[in-house]
């Protein structure tokens, strides 16, 4: 074999030493500043940036704040910046930041980074930037629904498809039952798939473990996951169409002892929120949350579990205050829905934006109604009492029992009880049950025991001759249930409860005081729906204690 001729090494010229001398020192420079801010440092000095997300910043743009989105990382995008501190930079992250399209993770580059990622614009023609989507199409969904009318059909139904086509299934088979979750669960012998339906948790098929693998990387190529990672846990999103309904899907992998599980939320893009007066509130009750939401300042908190339709409930408020004479802001942990006409920004705590940080942005932006995903410390806490009291009217959430533990919770949050028992309004505590499927219910006659545990809960009930039962059928997929109602109780902080909060009265003196002025208890609007047909007495039990 012949070897290769060494060519001598040809020494630099003084100029190219001194060059790449210069060029070592501002990338020092550059990585120091890095350091200071606590971001991110590159040298992208020939560095080729990915073409899908190139076109996310217009040209102009990028030239004039000099900043360059230059790769992904997940779903986020990397955006290049030489100096946080430059008013047009930060001036354009601002702007980037609210619109909210994208979620960007500053990198800072040398100037002569960035005058290279610039001149790419000249000669390359940028890609647009897609977030990942599935698209199932209409036939695909119609001969679903034609095959499959109940889940034992639909086992079937998956047996037979091959893997290349398992996910697409899936997704379409939880959209066509308005399933909120996909739950794809290896164990020793298979995978279990799970669909939520109306809040509970039902087993719809087993999946081969052969298909784990197949399945579990599709789904991290469309949420722009990484392959090579099964150790540590992993979130990411992507979108479906099925039919003509989109929807964004929220996706977290675990780790577990018989491979990575999958947990997929389903938020559908063109949701359609339902008015305060179609949640299921008593005549009282949504009284006082139209009082008290039309007030120009105060604090509203709404508490429940995980699950408990606080969001669905929080956006039907400020659809129903929103207009084109008021500012709107929202701070979410993810932003779950869109919203028209509403300003929404999304927490990132490992860009250092969390619901502090962002709340003190949000006060900065002279905005009227001020919408808090959750209250999770003692400063957010004090930052949305201190913004209630200073011109704003604050929507948040609070995770209580009731609407009266919402009070100690906020203790326990160091929040202090004359500060916050001035900011509250109202508090809406709530939770969801099931409702009688209307194709199978049957009527039946309540039993004395039945009888009595009524009258505990509401003494002055007039309970009908017939209540209903749940039995099961196709319909309902055998669960004797269809759809879910809500259950409220509202507090209103009246002088009276005002000064119980300031005394630091005990949780069972305030309750007194919130019954004796009229409060509607959650357990007594369920009896409500319970005698209205609406549900059964064993759904409430299952949702509320029966004491």
């Amino acid at each position: 074999m012949a070897q290769d001729k060494k060519t001598p090494n040809k020494k630099p010229s003084l100029d190219q030493v001194v060059s790449g001398l210069k060029r070592s020192k501002e990338e020092e420079i550059t990585k120091k500043r890095a350091k200071g801010f606590q971001l991110e440092y590159r040298n992208l000095a020939g560095f080729q940036p990915d073409p899908t997300v190139v076109g996310v910043i217009p040209q102009e743009l990028a030239k004039s704040a000099k900043i360059f989105a230059f790769d992904k990382r997940g779903t986020k995008i990397m955006l290049a910046i030489t100096h946080p501190q430059n008013k047009t930079t930060l001036a354009a992250l601002k702007k980037l930041s609210a619109e909210e399209k994208y979620k960007f993770v500053p990198v800072i580059v040398s100037d002569s980074s960035m005058k290279y990622l610039l001149s790419i614009y000249e000669t390359f023609a940028p890609q647009s930037y897609k977030q990942p989507e599935v698209k199932i199409t209409s036939s695909t969904q119609r001969e679903l629904e034609i095959k499959v009318r109940s889940l034992s059909e639909f086992q079937k139904h998956l047996a037979k498809t091959p893997i290349s086509s398992l996910l697409n299934v899936i997704f379409a088979g939880a959209a066509g039952i308005n399933a909120s979750d996909i739950h794809i669960e290896p164990t020793a012998k298979n995978i279990k798939l799970r669909y939520r339906l109306d809040g509970v948790l039902q087993e719809v098929a087993t999946i081969p473990l052969k298909s784990l693998e197949p399945i579990i990387s599709r789904i991290k190529l469309l949420a722009n996951l990484k392959l090579n990672i099964k150790k540590t846990a992993q979130d990411g999103r992507l979108s479906i169409t099925v039919g003509k309904d989109k929807y964004d899907i929220r996706v977290s992998i675990l780790p577990t002892q018989y491979g990575e599980s999958v947990v997929m939320r389903l938020l559908p893009q063109e949701s359609k929120f339902i008015t305060l007066d179609k949640l299921g509130l008593d005549a009282t009750s949504q009284k006082l949350i139209n009082e008290a939401i039309h007030q120009p300042n105060g604090l509203i908190l709404n508490t429940g579990p995980t699950g408990s339709g606080k969001t669905t409930t929080l956006y039907a408020i400020l659809n129903t205050i929103n207009s084109p004479t008021k500012k709107i802001i929202t701070v979410e942990d993810p932003i779950e829905y869109r919203l028209k006409g509403i300003t929404q920004t999304q927490v990132d705590p490992e860009a250092g934006y969390d619901f502090p940080n962002a709340l003190r942005s949000i006060v900065r932006q002279d905005p009227d109604i001020i919408l808090v995903g959750e209250i999770r410390d003692q400063e957010t806490a004090n930052i949305a009492i201190n913004a209630s009291l200073t011109g704003h009217l604050v929507l948040s959430t609070l995770h209580a029992n009731s609407a009266i533990g919402a009070i100690p919770r906020l203790i326990d949050l160091a929040a202090r009880p004359k500060l916050f028992a001035n900011a509250l309004q109202i508090v809406v505590a709530q939770r969801l049950l099931r409702t009688v499927c209307p194709k199978c219910g049957k009527k039946y006659k309540p039993t004395p025991e039945e009888k009595r545990q009524i009258r505990k809960i509401l003494p002055d009930a007039k309970i009908p001759e017939f209540l209903i039962r749940a039995t099961g059928c196709e319909a309902c997929n055998n669960t004797g249930f269809k759809g879910r109602v809500g259950i409220f109780e509202v507090l209103k902080v009246t002088p009276e409860i005002r000064e119980l909060i300031i005394g630091k009265q005990s949780v069972r003196t305030i309750a007194k005081q919130a019954i004796a002025q009229g409060m509607v208890t959650m357990a007594q609007n369920g009896i409500d729906k319970v005698l209205k047909g609406q549900t059964t007495l064993k759904e409430l039990f299952r949702i509320i204690a029966n004491k």
